[in-house]
């Protein structure tokens, strides 16, 4: 059984690791110097002063065992991720599920056992024990205990937390 689930593993880290996503552009590396760290970065084109300008990595593919992010923690996930322990993403973007999930920002489902953490905005829908939108919650949070700085959308759960606006038990408004 513990091969079968090593070579899973590895399987889905082969997998996760084919499917950085890169734009038409291509990929660049800043090779690092010294004092820094070699990181992938894809040539994508932005908005701003500038018309283009690098992005780290993206993968449609994120897998977390225990403590370890499979590619690793400097990634966007966009489309699944599955999480069998505790590690942080970037961002994610999709389909989360789990036992529980940790990253800045968060868009889509979450569906994680233990809870789900979004440092900074969160929108969508989050469902676990705890649920922290910790600056922003855009959307639906069902759980134990929710908590959100600013609430736009519906809390449902025994202890609602709307540092904005009403602190609520069992169902909270925010707009």
């Amino acid at each position: 059984m513990l091969k079968k689930v090593g070579f899973l593993a590895v399987l889905v880290a082969s997998i996760a690791s084919a499917q950085v996503l890169t734009p038409q552009t291509g990929v660049a590396n800043d090779h690092g110097g010294v004092k820094t760290r070699s990181v992938d970065v894809a040539f994508v084109p932005r908005s701003g002063e500038t018309s283009y300008g690098y992005n780290d990595g993206y993968t449609g593919v994120g897998l977390t065992i225990l403590a370890w992010p499979i590619p690793n923690s400097d990634y966007d996930v966009a489309g699944f991720r599955l999480n069998l322990g505790w590690a942080s993403y970037r961002d994610t973007i999709g389909f989360d599920c789990g036992t529980f999930s940790a990253s800045r920002n968060a868009e889509g489902l979450q569906i994680n056992l233990f809870g789900n953490l979004a440092y900074c905005d969160a929108s969508g829908w989050q469902n676990g024990l705890v649920n922290i939108g910790k600056q922003n919650m855009r959307g639906l949070q069902i759980g134990l205990v929710n908590y959100s700085d600013y609430l736009q959308g519906v809390q449902i759960g025994l202890l609602n937390i709307n540092r904005s606006g009403i602190t609520f038990p069992i169902l909270n408004l925010g707009w």
